[in-house]
């Protein structure tokens, strides 16, 4: 048999480790809402920020999509100016071919300058 002065100190104990078991569940529970608190204050805290955030990232996309849509502009106009440009350079080279063979006709004494003959080539 078990003397008594046993079972009771084996109760006790018994009862310390509920007692300390009780304890860590409340300290775990309050350590929990404690870090929900802070998460929910850090949360409020950071809100403005965020949207701030979020704004200054919406205004710089803004921003760069406009760029793009100036440089796809000035690489357009840049192209049409080329262009024209082009065909101004080729008009006049044109009208000074016309106005020289026209001289050469008026120049008294000079023969009229023929274009040279085409060769053929040999197959």
């Amino acid at each position: 048999m078990i003397p008594t002065w046993a079972a009771v100190v084996g109760a006790l104990s018994l009862v310390v480790i509920a007692l300390a078991v009780v304890v860590s569940a409340v300290s775990v529970v309050a350590a929990a809402l404690g870090v929900r608190a802070f998460l929910g204050a850090t949360r409020e805290a950071a809100e403005p920020a965020v949207r701030d955030l979020r704004q200054l990232v919406g205004t710089v996309r803004a921003e760069a999509d406009g760029l793009a849509e100036t440089s796809r502009d000035m690489r357009q106009r840049i192209v049409r100016a080329a262009d024209a440009t082009e065909e101004a350079v080729r008009d006049v080279v044109t009208t000074v071919r016309t106005v020289s063979r026209g001289l050469s006709l008026l120049a008294p004494g000079r023969p009229v300058k023929k274009r040279p003959a085409k060769r053929r080539r040999k197959r």
